[in-house]
Order: structure tokens, then sequence, then C-alpha cells
């Protein structure tokens, strides 16, 4: 089942934890992070990929609005939540998921999630012919095939990537986000800041580490609760 990574953004802690007790009625949606700052959830989109945003809009610092013009780059969905409702217009035309009026009601809310998993199922089909199996990489003047079959698990060096398969390793000048965008989100999850692992070939799971081909790879407290998702609805 596919884990959908979400975070929360508004000044409001009682608005946020509405929208924390819906989604926990999805076993298919992880809440990585809440802020009721915009700017430093915007720090936080830097460096982790995010799926869906639930964000306010009349916020200080940065506006709803602004934040989904400052995150256009990272091509995440966006769920506008506000008490005013003279911004329905404009946010439609940022091609916002959808824009829910407070006070939020569930079935409202319901709707909300059946738009997104819709918005999500076009864009698979537009693409799933064109699913990537391999990719290159350039080491000096030679561009080496690598199956994405064969990872074990990457690594983000900073500015670079370690790409490891089997017995082999591979240096990739680009970063772990960048990466991550561009792998099959049902086939590959990022569970620590430095790493991102094949679901398939985990071998052996607890709260600190999951084993790959006798890699232990650890597990972040920010994606632990993703990873937990993906075990639970894949046991016996």
């Amino acid at each position: 089942m596919l884990v959908y990574k979400v975070i929360i953004i508004d000044d409001e802690p009682f608005a946020i934890d509405v929208i924390k007790h819906y989604l926990e009625r999805f076993h298919n949606y992880s809440i990585l992070q809440t802020f009721t700052d915009p700017e430093i959830a915007l720090n936080y989109l830097n460096t982790n990929t995010v799926d869906l945003i639930f964000s306010d809009i009349a916020m200080p610092k940065i506006s709803g609005m602004e934040l989904i013009t400052l995150c256009k780059k990272y091509k995440t969905k966006f769920i506008l939540t506000t008490s005013f409702s003279e911004y329905a217009v404009e946010s439609f035309n940022l091609d916002v998921i959808d824009y829910l009026l407070k006070p939020i009601s569930f079935s409202r809310f319901n709707k909300s999630i059946e738009r997104f998993e819709m918005n999500v199922s076009q864009k698979h089909t537009t693409i799933s012919s064109s699913k990537k199996t391999s990719f290159f990489i350039k080491e000096g003047d030679e561009f080496i095939k690598v199956n994405i079959e064969d990872i074990d698990y990457i690594e983000g060096m900073k500015d670079y990537a370690k790409i490891v398969t089997g017995n082999n390793f591979y240096m990739a000048l680009k970063t772990l986000k960048s990466i991550e965008e561009l792998l099959e989100q049902k086939q590959f999850l990022r569970v620590h800041k430095s790493f991102i692992i094949p679901l398939e070939k985990i071998s052996q799971y607890n709260k600190r580490y999951v084993l790959i081909n006798k890699h232990q790879i650890p597990i972040g407290n920010s994606y632990r609760n993703a990873l937990k998702v993906y075990m639970e609805t894949h046991k016996l």
C-alpha cells in the first residue's frame, strides 16, 4: 500500500489537532511533521519530500498562498484550510487540490482526501507507460547503467549520493532529495535524513534500523511512522 507523506501548517495548534485527528482514520497517511511557523515548514521542505500539505492561508511571515508559490519546484500538493471564503477563487487558480472552510467537518475532509487520491491516480496513469527501470551515472568520462531493482540503499553525502548495489557502489553528483523524486514511491521510502531504501528488500525491522542484505540502515525519528505503517500493512 502506498503511504502518503503529509505535513500540516497552521498558526493555531487547535486547527492542527483537528486535521491530525481526521487523518488518523486513514492508515495510508503518515504525518511527518506539524508546524505553526511557515518559515520553519519551508526549511523542512528544502530537505524532505512531502506528498500533501494541509496549510492555513492567513499566517504571519508567509501566507498559505505565498507558500504554494515558493513550493512549486517541489511539486507538492496542497489542501488549504481557512476561516475566510474570499480566498477560494485565488486558491484554485494556484491549482490546489481543495479549499476547506473552517470549522471543517469530517465528511467534507473525506471529500478532500478522495480528490487528492484521484489526482494521484490520474498522474500515475499518465506516467505508468514511462516507468523507469534503470538510469545512468556518470563516472569520469564513462556512463554506467544502474538497474533500479539492484539497489540495496542510497545514502546522502551532502551534494553526493552513494548508491549501493550488492558489493558495488556508485557516487552520483546528486542530492538525496533529487534522487528520491526520481524513484517510484511504491518501491522506495526515505527512512532517515541520509537514507532511502527499497521496501521489498527489507529482511528485518525494528524501531532502530532495517536490515537489507546484511546492511543495517538507521531509522530517523521523523520517518519512523511512515515505515511502521508500511510494515503493519504487510504483516500476516
